[in-house]
């Protein structure tokens, strides 16, 4: 009961409209809400290709691919990794004339949305079916050490290109620190990472929900996966029109209070129509272990692997009790960071932090709207004029200089 109590929550968090914007300023219809990220980009014009990629561990990913509309450029490709709970509709969603996906699209880059294991696009592996627990074994940390250089030899293997961009947007920018970190030959395939509010020290958190959460649910984490359920928050078909009816009227003023709180509060950013649309795709589901794993991260303050809680089994994982710390000192490729102020997820002060540890920050981009929160990377209404379009500048410039 309690977990179906978190889960209601936490979709009203993210998305109950709110805000006092009437209409959104962006290019999209209500149907986008029901489409999936392929129907989406044909609709808007766009050719998308569908590829399978195999990791070392046997998931099979699958990544969009938006090819450049006047066939060969000559530009480097760029892979775009996603948030946490989210797919890569993050960089779509909002249309063409605004999403990031769209704007580097529109400057011939060859653009690979990619999928996280366990996601509404990423649910297959070679031998373990969905439902077993064997497949949902995985934290964030294979996500990095296993999907992202995955992906990253794919796209450059079937582009023929030695070098690629690189664009996360939080768990998207987490994830390829594990990878730089723990596998460092990859930092030699990256041209620049373009870090959206880059996450791995998180304990700064402003959100008391997040602090409650990540209080409880080491106690809560067994008696979910007891029911030998090990998927978190997973997409569901109906899920757009549920979340659209868990807070009518008169309850809207509470729902707005509970989303300000997890992301920080920004009204004038965040459109109604925009969040409804986004409830159709989020949350697109993550694994149980993941979530935990998040929890610590929040909890210690530390950007390290899994901890099993059990001396015995962290040195059969580790070969030591002490859980091992990702050396970001190793991650040598050029790092450009975005953030915001008013960030409830991802704290400034743990960005500068994270800034002064990397070997190689090459830029770092406060975004100019000091309310600007953690859901306005992918949906706030100025989100163009305010981050894209600095984006698309700079790997205009790294594009250059790679050349």
């Amino acid at each position: 009961m309690a977990l179906l109590l978190l889960a209601v929550i936490v979709v009203s968090l993210l998305g109950i409209v709110h805000g006092k914007n009437s209409s959104a300023p962006f290019q999209f219809d209500e149907e986008d809400a029901l489409l999936t990220v392929p129907q989406l980009i044909r609709k808007y014009g766009y050719d998308v290709e569908e590829h399978q990629v195999l990791t070392e561990d046997d998931y099979l990913l699958t990544m969009f691919r938006i090819p450049p509309r006047n066939g060969s450029t000559g530009k480097r490709p760029i892979l775009m990794m996603h948030s946490l709970l989210s797919s890569c509709s993050d960089f779509v969603l909002i249309g063409p004339k605004h999403a990031l996906g769209y704007l580097l699209a529109n400057r011939d880059y060859d653009i690979w949305l990619g999928n996280a294991r366990g996601n509404r696009y990423s649910r297959k592996h070679k031998y373990f079916h969905i439902r077993s627990p064997k497949f949902w074994n995985f934290t964030f940390h294979e996500i990095g050490y296993y999907d992202v250089p995955a992906l990253i030899d794919y796209v450059l293997d079937k582009t023929r290109s030695a070098k690629l961009h690189y664009v996360g947007f939080s768990q998207g920018t987490l994830i390829s620190f594990v990878a730089m970190s723990s596998r460092p030959e990859y930092n030699a395939k990256v041209i620049q990472l373009q870090e959206l509010s880059p996450a791995a020290y998180l304990d700064r958190t402003l959100s008391i929900f997040i602090r409650i959460m990540s209080v409880l649910a080491p106690s809560l984490g067994p008696s979910y996966a007891a029911t030998g359920v090990y998927e978190f928050l997973p997409h569901w078909k109906g899920q757009y029109n549920f979340y659209n009816t868990v807070c009518p009227e008169p309850w809207q003023t509470l729902c707005r209070l509970l989303i300000y709180e997890v992301t920080g509060a920004n009204p004038r950013q965040l459109d109604k129509k925009t969040l409804r649309i986004f409830l159709g795709h989020f949350p697109a589901g993550s694994g149980l272990k993941q979530m935990l794993h998040y929890t610590q991260v929040f909890t210690d303050g530390l950007f390290r692997q899994y901890d099993y809680m059990d001396a015995k089994q962290n040195r059969a994982a580790y070969g030591s009790s002490k859980v091992p710390s990702y050396n970001v000192s190793r991650i040598t490729a050029p790092v450009r960071t975005y953030y915001g102020y008013n960030d409830n997820v991802i704290n400034y002060g743990n960005v500068k932090r994270l800034e002064r540890d990397l070997p190689n920050v090459v830029g770092s981009y406060p975004v100019p709207d000091e309310r600007f929160s953690h859901v306005d990377f992918i949906l706030a209404n100025e989100v163009k004029e305010l981050l894209y379009d600095e984006i698309v500048r700079n790997v205009e410039d790294a594009e250059r200089e790679a050349s």
